[in-house]
């Protein structure tokens, strides 16, 4: 059995990856996390929880980390120096553009069968184009489903991830990076 590491803000992320890790790969493996519950405590930690990972057998780790708001090279080279030397050999630095909900945002029908919607979301062209793809999601969610149904990150992003198709996710490119190193690694 391969222990995957994931090191991300909050348990949704985990989840998400988690659930879009297991399509990419299909095979079995276990996952060990952490949470960061920031982006500036995993820059703080991102070494030493990389260790703890690695001593729990992890022998793979991906660190996500939302770029909200920030610039990608500036964000990319601070995550990496955090993380400098990984004492995990494989290992990658993921950074959802915007927020990991664009990715969820690129297939709106896995949106629309996961929240059982009356009516079907149309496809959002460029997800990572999105400012906050998470209110967003929660709009478009609430819009679709007249008010009945108030988007929860916690509970309904792994719900989306369950029937995401990933080839859908190739109009967001930050996720490319995660499905090679997830297919190279486990698949």
């Amino acid at each position: 059995m391969r222990f995957l590491g994931i090191i991300a803000e909050d348990q949704s992320d985990v989840d998400v990856a988690h659930e879009l890790a297991r399509k990419v790969a299909r095979k079995e493996f276990t996952v060990r996390r952490i949470l960061g519950h920031g982006c500036g405590r995993i820059r703080a930690k991102a070494r030493a929880w990389a260790a703890q990972l690695n001593q729990q057998g992890c022998t793979l780790l991906v660190l996500i980390c939302d770029l909200d708001r920030r610039r990608l090279d500036e964000l990319s080279k601070s995550l990496l120096i955090a993380l400098h030397p990984c004492p995990i050999q494989q290992s990658i630095v993921v950074i959802p553009v915007r927020e990991i909900e664009a990715w969820l945002l690129a297939d709106h029908d896995a949106i629309t069968r996961a929240l059982k919607l009356p009516r079907p979301l149309k496809k959002q062209p460029n997800p990572e184009a999105i400012q906050n793809p998470k209110e967003r999601l929660r709009d478009l969610i609430r819009e679709r489903s007249k008010g009945h149904i108030t988007y929860l990150n916690t509970v309904h992003n792994v719900k989306i991830a369950k029937h995401i198709q990933v080839q859908n996710l190739d109009r967001c490119p930050a996720f490319s990076p995660f499905e090679t190193f997830i297919r190279t690694n486990l698949g």
